[in-house]
């Protein structure tokens, strides 16, 4: 059964934050706190009892599985075998004694969670990620810390109050982790208890810590990759070095030798490129690239595609066909070719087939006979590639 069917995972998360008011005023800013009064709101994605089945049926896998405890630290060695196979009654026994339990990938072990991950992400249109923590009632799963990526707090089960400091990096890449012994916490800004229902967004960067207060705390974290700028200005450059023959001249050997001394004409080359970066001939490509690769980042949902009869055989003139469009990022043309970024994949239709494609991206439903300007070689053809790549069904 899937739990998570929720048709906006990202209008969920934010409700009833509005997503547009939520970018321009909150993202990459402060935290922002949303609270509920419904202690259920998030009881579709995890329950305390899908921890336990989890516990119970799967091979656990340090450190996909771990524990954490800021004030007194459990070695893997205790709650794992030679192999590294976490030993799940051990891992109970630390979690009695006050250690946090952290799955991380939970999207990838939690049915759930990776529908709802998938739904994020095309909402979206970042990378994102799945963690789930479950602390005992008044405990400390890690010190102040923070995180290289954005990360939204949904609070399953009991209560937990974040803290906040001074310190930290101002929106960090992803690369730039935390280092305790560079990245020291300064005074608490602010401290935020989250209730059962609520959602909390921290910017990347931000130092923080959480406790558990009272009862047990469970909540997942929805870690968001941002695309930044050089991510973009490293795209541009990788499609420019392909027809810009100055980016790949050497650097000037007097300049390496005396780097005074040649400045200015390589201030001259470089400006020269830099200038061309803003021009839709390099940049419409990479944007185009950078979108590709967080639709293929996606996990495809093969939902019904074993179960389902995948024949073409049977079509009349009146079937109807439908576009899965939640496993669809995007349709887009470029000249004579479309393209439809879904989950997993990138497929591209040329000529009459992208017409089709346009045309399913456009309506609800098409019947076979509806599909204009292709012949039925062409409508069959279409079909058949959307079939195999589980994007259509068809009645």
């Amino acid at each position: 059964m899937n739990r998570s069917a929720d048709s906006n995972p990202l209008e969920k998360v934010l409700a009833p934050v509005a997503a547009d008011e939520f970018f321009n005023s909150h993202w990459e800013k402060s935290p922002l706190h949303i609270e509920r009064s419904d202690s259920q709101y998030f009881r579709s994605l995890l329950t305390l009892e899908d921890i336990e089945t989890f516990l119970s049926t799967q091979q656990l896998v340090y450190p996909s599985v771990r524990l954490a405890h800021s004030a007194s630290p459990v070695s893997a060695s205790e709650y794992t075998d030679d192999q590294g196979i976490v030993l799940p009654l051990s891992l109970a026994e630390h979690y009695g004694n006050g250690a946090t339990i952290v799955i991380s990938q939970a999207h990838q072990k939690l049915p759930a969670l990776a529908d709802f991950r998938r739904q994020f992400q095309r909402d979206c249109k970042l990378r994102c990620q799945t963690n789930v923590y479950l602390s005992p009632p008044g405990k400390q799963g890690f010190k102040a810390h923070y995180d290289s990526h954005d990360v939204f707090i949904l609070q399953v089960q009991g209560i937990k109050t974040f803290n906040f400091y001074a310190g930290g990096v101002e929106l960090p890449y992803n690369s730039e982790g935390f280092d305790e012994d560079r990245h020291i916490a300064g005074d608490i800004q602010e401290s935020i208890t989250l209730h059962a229902g609520d959602s909390l967004y921290i910017p990347r960067g931000v130092m923080h810590d959480a406790v558990a207060i009272d009862l047990t705390s469970l909540h997942i974290t929805l870690g968001v990759y941002a695309v930044t700028v050089r991510d973009l200005l490293y795209e541009i450059v990788q499609g420019m070095g392909d027809q810009e023959v100055k980016l790949r001249q050497s650097l000037p050997p007097a300049l390496l030798r005396d780097p005074s001394g040649s400045q200015k004409s390589l201030q001259s080359l470089v400006g020269s490129v830099l200038s061309k970066t803003g021009s839709s001939t390099y940049l419409a490509p990479a944007l185009q690239r950078l979108a590709d690769h967080i639709a293929i980042d996606a996990q495809p949902d093969c939902t019904g595609l074993l179960s389902q009869n995948r024949s073409l055989s049977s079509l009349t003139s009146s079937s109807r066909i439908v576009l899965k469009r939640h496993l669809c990022f995007d349709v887009q043309r470029t000249g004579l070719s479309v393209r439809c970024l879904a989950m997993g994949q990138v497929i591209e239709f040329q000529g009459p087939l992208g017409n089709g494609m346009e045309q399913l991206w456009a309506a609800p439903v098409v019947q076979f006979n509806e599909l204009n300007n292709l012949d039925d070689d062409q409508k069959l053809a279409l079909l058949d590639r959307l079939m195999h790549a589980n994007l259509i069904e068809i009645t």
